[in-house]
This record gives C-alpha cells, sequence and structure tokens, in this order.
C-alpha cells in the first residue's frame, strides 16, 4: 500500500506541477498557435491519467491512515501531531481530488471540444468561442496553479509528518 502511495503520490504531484507552472502557461503565451498542440495533449487523455493517479493515492493514503491509526481506534495516535500533519496532508490532497473531477477536468474537455470547433470550422473562430476559450483557459490556469501548489504542500505534510 504504502507504494502504490508514494509511486501514484509522486506522479500526480510531478504532473499537476508540470501542467501547472510550465504547460499551461506555455499554452498561454503561444495564444492561437498552442491549439494543435493542446488537441494532441488533450487527446492522451491527461484528465483521466490524472485522476486515477489522485483516486490512488488518495485510497492508498486513507489505508495506511486507517493501519497506523488501528482503525481509528488508536486515540492516543489520532492525537499526535504525526496525525494531524498526516491528516491535514490527506485532506488537502482530498481537496485537490475533487477540484480535479469538478472544475479542472471539465474545463480542459470543453477546451478541447471548442479547440476541435475551431479546426473543424475553417477562418478565423466566432468571437464568442474565442471568449469562452479564454475564460476556460484562465479557468484551467487558475486551478491548475492551486493543485500544483496544494499538492506540493501535502507532499511537504507527508514528508515532515513523521518528525514533528
Amino acid at each position: 500500500m504504502r507504494v502504490v502511495h508514494v509511486l501514484c503520490g509522486v506522479l500526480w504531484v510531478g504532473a499537476a506541477v508540470f501542467l501547472g507552472f510550465y504547460i499551461i502557461p506555455s499554452a498561454r503565451d503561444a495564444g492561437p498557435g498552442a491549439v494543435p498542440f493542446m488537441q494532441k495533449l488533450g487527446a492522451r487523455r491527461p484528465p483521466v491519467y490524472m485522476l486515477t493517479l489522485a483516486v490512488l493515492t488518495v485510497l492508498s493514503g486513507f489505508g495506511l491512515y486507517w493501519r497506523a491509526s488501528n482503525g481509528f481506534q488508536s486515540h492516543e495516535w489520532l492525537r499526535s501531531s504525526s496525525a494531524m500533519v498526516f491528516g491535514l496532508g490527506g485532506i488537502v490532497a482530498l481537496f485537490v481530488l475533487i477540484l480535479g473531477a469538478t472544475v479542472i477536468s471539465p474545463a480542459g474537455k470543453r477546451m478541447g471540444e471548442l479547440a476541435n470547433q475551431m479546426q473543424t470550422a475553417g477562418g478565423p473562430p466566432a468571437p464568442e468561442l474565442m471568449a469562452e476559450m479564454q475564460r476556460l483557459q484562465a479557468r484551467l490556469e487558475r486551478s491548475n496553479t492551486i493543485a500544483a501548489v496544494a499538492l506540493i504542500v501535502t507532499t511537504l505534510c507527508m514528508a515532515v509528518a513523521r518528525y514533528v
């Protein structure tokens, strides 16, 4: 369970940081020229992979917490600083999982649909499509940045919890 938790967590955090701090801002800076790249990226279905990693990380973390607390029966351990820091990290990770499932994934999917509409329409895109694309891009960038920072906080919690 620990191997699944660490491996999936590392991949989830790494992908979120890479997307949030590099890929999405670079696509924004590239403007309309980023549309073909984002279409190819979307075709690889990153939300599916990210959500799978997130679910596996959160579930295995819950299992580890359950085991360490003897099924939530070890009240002494649950009141310890370590348990509280592990719990805080878990709550933040759960928040990011929910953010990914309810905001990031739907926004990315809609952007892919708009990009396909723009490409098949030929000619310049309609102003309302461009406005929606820009709105979604801003939402996606903001949400991904929040997710990346929150996952860094979660990682730090997991790294130091045993030592507090």
